[in-house]
């Protein structure tokens, strides 16, 4: 899949449009549509995607948490087997553009002859445009416009905020319906404080990629990447209240029966079981008995379910 920041109307092609956070079953459905009519026309397939997220850009405060970073985003969508993405920096010359304005960009920047979309979308500055006004526009500029219904599942929509309420509440199981696929956190290993080390925890510190993740706790977990192969183990997400007070959110994730160096390496550390909250401890020898606890309770959680 080829990534385009700065397009130009070179590629006729069938056009999904969102913000498609997660990737989620009914994001792969409005993808896989988008495979199916550019097949059948004769153009390539392709996603028109923003960074940052029109909220981030709006309300970065009160924007909800990722699901997936700009990078975890885009390997999804490949996977799913698109030619291009196109990723739009979402800023206030985008964000002022005129829902008129917008329809025509479709055109002439994205060679739109197709535009895919869900039930409820919007567009344009205030939100001027909806499916109807969409359709209309094609009418007048030359693309045809595929509106597609919701993705049920437990006979409820499925949506970003229901995944995030999913993994906030440790429910994994409901998560992973609603994905298509287990919830996991990929990024690079980076140098930390080596705490974890001195406790006789080494952990490997992956880099996040967006500044609220969607969960936060203690974890039960499987790592994949680099010579892990599904090793199993128990991660901290969040902002370590046992070790400072209001820092950034940090992933750290120790493996058992792991030795050997990961700096650097791209890992993907996938969520099984939340064992507990964050909690501040009064000395570093509760902190170390705390961790062994957590790792007896992950190596229990495993050995229950050793296929999982």
């Amino acid at each position: 899949m080829r990534v385009l920041r700065h397009p130009s109307a070179r590629d006729a092609v069938v056009l999904a449009v969102g913000s498609f956070d997660g990737v989620h079953r009914g994001h792969q459905a409005i993808v896989e549509r988008v495979r199916r009519d550019a097949a059948e026309l004769g153009v390539g397939s392709a996603v028109l995607t923003f960074e940052p997220l029109p909220r981030e850009f709006f309300t970065p405060a009160k924007a909800p948490p990722r699901l997936t970073s700009l990078r975890e985003k885009l390997e999804c969508l490949a996977h799913c087997g698109l030619d291009i993405a196109y990723v739009e920096r979402f800023d206030a010359a985008f964000s002022g553009l005129t829902a008129d304005d917008f329809e025509h960009v479709l055109r002439s920047r994205y060679g739109a002859r197709r535009v895919v979309v869900g039930h409820d979308f919007r567009y344009g500055a205030q939100r001027g445009g909806d499916v109807e006004r969409l359709r209309r526009a094609g009418e007048r500029l030359g693309f045809s416009v595929d509106v597609l219904p919701p993705v049920d599942e437990d006979n409820s929509r499925i949506s970003s905020t229901r995944i995030r309420d999913a993994l906030a509440s440790g429910d994994f199981d409901l998560a992973a319906r609603l994905l298509g696929r287990r919830y996991a956190i990929t990024g690079h290993v980076m140098h930390g404080d080596k705490r974890g080390r001195l406790l006789g925890f080494p952990t490997a510190n992956v880099r996040l990629g967006r500044a609220k993740p969607a969960l936060a706790g203690i974890y039960a977990v499987k790592c994949y990447g680099a010579a892990t192969r599904g090793l199993e183990g128990v991660a901290s997400l969040g902002t370590n209240p046992a070790v400072r007070k209001d820092g950034p959110a940090t992933l750290e994730a120790f493996l058992f029966d792991f030795s050997g160096d990961l700096y650097g390496a791209r890992l993907s550390i996938e969520f099984v079981k939340k064992l507990r909250d964050e909690a501040h401890f009064a000395s570093w020898e509760e902190l170390a008995a705390q961790i062994e606890r957590d790792c007896d309770a992950a190596r229990r959680i495993f050995a229950a379910a050793p296929s999982r």
